[in-house]
């Protein structure tokens, strides 16, 4: 499966399960381990462990085959796509490690809250775009 499609899915499956603050960024022109890294949030450690569980066993369904890190904490597990990463955090341990603020370069394409859908390709390269030209404005 590309990686984007992946990518969705797997945000898509974060927000059933009511992950918040969920976002997908496309790394493919800053780095070269992962095409797509997606980023969530879950309230309690419950919520992130429960959250990380759906999204592997529904992976599964589709034949990935996810590699799991971080299985003994509550507080930020990853899952290894190959492809995509995937990262499910509580508030303050995404806050701690900021890998938005890691992958500044990257696309960014957030995840709707109401309906679990990621901005398109297209339209993350406008905004990243626009973000570039307010950079050079302010310099």
């Amino acid at each position: 499966m590309k990686s984007i499609y992946l990518a969705r899915k797997l945000a898509k499956m974060a927000w059933a399960k009511k992950a918040e603050e969920i976002l997908i960024l496309d790394v493919r022109e800053v780095q070269d381990t992962w095409d797509m890294i997606v980023i969530c949030t879950g309230s309690v450690g419950l919520h992130v462990r429960a959250i990380t569980e759906f999204v592997v066993d529904e992976a599964r369904k589709l034949g990935e085959r996810p590699f799991v890190q971080e299985k003994d904490s509550d507080e930020w597990m990853a899952i290894d796509f190959v492809d995509v990463a995937f990262h499910c955090f509580q508030p303050r341990k995404r806050d701690y490690y900021d890998l938005e603020h890691n992958w500044a370069d990257a696309l960014f394409m957030p995840v709707d809250d109401r309906t679990g859908t990621a901005l398109s390709l297209k339209e993350a390269r406008e905004t990243m775009e626009r973000r570039q030209r307010r950079r050079k404005e302010k310099a």
